[in-house]
């Protein structure tokens, strides 16, 4: 008996245990919350964002100057200890170091002549420019594919839901069929007809629940969230606000658009970039100057011997024509690229507009009563069948049609959100909250 007893605590330790876990790793978030944590923990975006410190770290590398370059040569590993004519050939410098010792030390710093650093800089600068827009071009990118998969498991839920429901509804019509076939009084032709449908919306409901967690998985992975947690999402913060489509105005879009894409910031910073690219590619016609100083001991006419120099290359053979020529073609590359965009933006924009405006037009045809409609002439004919004033036909039937129709409504309300996603990614701002 002391046995069974300690058993049954340590088994209800571990319920509970087990219990608490399981609560612990499920993470229930509307869609605000999961947006917040996605922008913290995106992997994606953590790593692209140092992309935005390892172009200032370049613009500090081009601020420096050149390191001098100190070399010592003409040193004589022999030379001789002893005296001529009662002279030391070269005298010493401390003690004895430097005695009949030749040597020469030289310390050379290149010039950069043309405006080179400057030019470099203000390219780097130009790079960081990029850089911020590249990484702002990532965070479009990855948050309409966020807010998609959200929209996705938002009706998933609300479509496993439902079909939750009627199982649940079915399977007690199932067990009262099967008590009365068993007491003789239905024929088991419509029990097997009521347990197939039964059985058609288990296979649904496992169907949704795999494209549940596929749809989890990936939000999941852009959030970062671990493998084993269960992310719950809540339907506050779904709702569109439709009378924002009346004050759309394409014209506008298309400027908002200009003002807020990042790939046409880029497109603008790319012809930029070219220019001052070219800058650097013409400076580098010029020769750079290196100043020279110079001290060599026992090795002319004076013994300890200062002078100083320059030296430069000559201009004859290499005049950076190829070069220049390049960034010649990359600045008109760049100009008819930023054609190109801003042609893209025009589209898209105006595709996006029209899009949403048809799928609001399509959800506004749906009457605001006929869902709660539905789900009340549903229990009025599962009621009626419980009464047997309607056959089983003509229930099935309805619970079909009723179930395409809940699944039009939802699809007509996950796709009018999707599309102002896609209007608001277009214009590159959340304009339809």
């Amino acid at each position: 008996m002391v046995r069974q007893i300690i058993s049954f605590i340590l088994l209800s330790l571990f319920t509970l245990s087990t219990e608490k876990s399981i609560a612990q790793d499920t993470l229930r978030l509307n869609k605000v919350e999961a947006e917040s944590v996605f922008l913290q923990n995106n992997l994606m975006l953590l790593a692209e964002h140092l992309s935005i410190s390892k172009a200032e770290a370049r613009l500090i590398q081009a601020k420096v100057w050149p390191n001098p370059t100190l070399t010592v040569d003409q040193v004589n590993l022999w030379k001789p200890s002893s005296k001529i004519q009662g002279e030391e050939l070269i005298p010493p410098l401390s003690g004895s170091f430097g005695r009949n010792q030749q040597f020469g030390i030289s310390v050379e710093q290149l010039v950069l002549t043309a405006g080179k650093r400057r030019k470099l800089m203000a390219l780097e600068k130009v790079g960081i420019e990029q850089s911020k827009h590249y990484f702002e071009e990532l965070l479009r990118g990855l948050k309409i594919e966020f807010r998609t998969q959200l929209n996705q498991l938002n009706y998933l839920q609300s479509y496993k839901s439902i079909y939750e429901t009627q199982l649940a509804s079915i399977q007690q019509l199932t067990i009262a069929y099967k008590n009365q076939v068993d007491a003789g009084f239905l024929n088991k032709g419509e029990y097997i007809r009521l347990k197939a449908s039964e059985l058609e919306i288990l296979s649904e409901i496992q169907n949704l629940e795999n494209e549940y967690n596929e749809v989890e998985f990936n939000l999941k992975q852009l959030m970062n969230l671990p493998t084993t947690s269960r992310f719950v999402l809540s339907s506050e913060g779904f709702a569109v606000n439709v009378n924002q489509l009346l004050e759309l105005n394409i014209a506008a879009l298309i400027d908002t658009a200009q003002n807020n894409r990042p790939e046409y910031q880029m497109a603008l910073l790319h012809e930029e970039y070219a220019q001052k690219y070219l800058a650097v590619e013409r400076a580098e016609r010029i020769p750079n100057l290196a100043l020279i100083g110079e001290y060599n001991r026992g090795d002319g006419l004076y013994m300890d011997f200062i002078g100083f120099g320059i030296s430069m290359d000559l201009p004859v053979f290499n005049r950076n024509k190829g070069n220049i020529k390049v960034a010649e073609l990359e600045t008109q590359q760049a100009k008819i690229n930023q054609q190109f965009v801003v042609s893209g933006i025009e589209k898209e924009v105006s595709l996006a507009a029209l899009q949403l405006r048809r799928a609001n037009s399509f959800f506004e045809q749906i009457d605001k009563e006929y869902e709660s409609e539905l789900d009340q002439i549903l229990l009025a004919y599962t009621q009626s069948f419980k009464n047997k004033n309607i056959n089983l036909i003509q229930y099935l039937d309805f619970l079909e049609a009723y179930l395409e129709n809940k699944n039009i409504i939802l699809q007509a309300t996950v796709d009018l959100r999707n599309k102002a996603e896609e209007l608001n990614y277009a214009v590159g701002k959340d304009i339809i909250q």
